[in-house]
């Protein structure tokens, strides 16, 4: 089947456990997979990739709004 999402870190997850990205189109990566998306965000939420990137996010709030040159 094919799925879709528009959430980066979860589209990194599902290619990194070997998903075929079939496209990117409007925002949205698509995949084929067995899985549907409900089993990949919750897969996705119980791994430490998640927990990663909860802490990427929060440590990107400390860098300063301007452009680095």
């Amino acid at each position: 089947m094919v799925i879709s999402t528009h959430r980066l870190g979860l589209a990194a997850y599902m290619k990194m456990q070997g998903c075929v990205l079939l496209k990117f189109e409007n925002r949205r990566f698509f995949f084929e997979t067995e899985k549907d998306l409900t089993e990949w965000e919750v897969a996705y939420s119980n791994s430490c990739c998640y927990r990663h990137d909860l802490e990427l996010c929060e440590l990107r709030k400390l860098y300063p709004s301007t452009p680095r040159g």
